[in-house]
């Protein structure tokens, strides 16, 4: 008769347990969600995820987020459009979670900080959406589209990846950086950085010790301002003596193929990458 109850007992706590996951599966399911920029946003569409407002952006949108309400972005959160939607949760890129935090934490409004710092943690990222939404399978189907195969070559080119700021400052980009891992699995090798920190001041004598022999810039911001610093930085030293500038081989890059952080164009700039590395292996 124990033997029974006990039986009882532990389908009863199974079934508890069953009904609370149904619960919280349908919660998520029904949950009004926010996406602040556009590699989260991206990232929500392939997992089909409804959303209810989506970031301001320059950049192309998917077609199901487009008629929905701007909430600006980190430079601009439009607070008005924002807790206008009503949001039970607003996903924003883990390096930019100081600029919602407090608004967010004192409208009781939860926030989730997604990590895209690198290429394995968008596939983390977007495996943890896939589980959270129920959405396992799209989840799965999108990081195996997303593979990169690595190159291996017996010569690794030398390259310099320059994040160009608005007001003309210059920060370099380490093989730990998103864009310096792509270089790396494409068999090229960082250099002119500090490789202990991902964005580090560059110093003229390394890089111009190093003789990059690619460099790649990257206008993150107010690309027409920032693409112009970087044509007058390069008409001076060191910058103008480099192997890459006088066998052309310096790349103008900017969002939403390149960009700091991870997003689902990783497969198109890899691809780019590697081609310009081949012209000089």
């Amino acid at each position: 008769m124990a033997g029974l109850f006990i039986i009882l007992l532990g389908g009863g706590i199974f079934l508890s347990f069953q009904h609370h996951s149904a619960q919280s599966h349908s919660r998520r399911q029904t949950a009004r969600v926010v996406a602040t920029t556009p590699a989260i946003t991206a990232i929500m569409a392939k997992l089909g995820v409804k959303l209810v407002a989506v970031p301001t952006t320059t950049q192309a949108l998917p077609h199901q987020y487009r008629k929905l309400p701007r909430v600006g972005n980190h430079v601009s959160i439009n607070w008005d459009n924002l807790l206008a939607v009503k949001p039970d949760i607003v996903y924003v890129d883990s390096e930019l979670a100081d600029e919602y935090q407090t608004k967010l934490k004192e409208q009781k409004i939860t926030m989730q900080a997604l990590n895209l710092q690198t290429y394995p943690q968008l596939l983390k990222t977007i495996t943890y959406l896939g589980k959270v939404y129920g959405k396992q399978a799209a989840a799965k189907k999108l990081t195996a589209q997303l593979k990169l195969k690595p190159v291996q070559r017996k010569q690794r080119p030398r390259v310099l990846i320059l994040m160009g700021m608005p007001g003309g400052s210059f920060l370099a980009m380490n093989g730990q950086s998103y864009l310096g891992e792509l270089v790396e699995k494409a068999g090229g090798k960082i250099v002119g950085a500090d490789p202990h920190s991902l964005y580090t001041s560059p110093n003229s004598e390394k890089i111009a010790e190093a003789a990059p022999q690619i460099v790649i810039r990257l206008a993150h911001a107010m690309p027409a301002e920032v693409e112009a610093a970087f044509k007058t930085a390069f008409k001076a030293d060191p910058y103008n003596q480099l192997t890459a500038v006088k066998e052309q081989h310096v790349y103008d890059v900017k969002a939403p193929v390149f960009s700091p952080t991870a997003n689902l164009q990783v497969k198109k700039a890899y691809a780019q990458i590697k081609e310009w590395i081949d012209q000089v292996e």
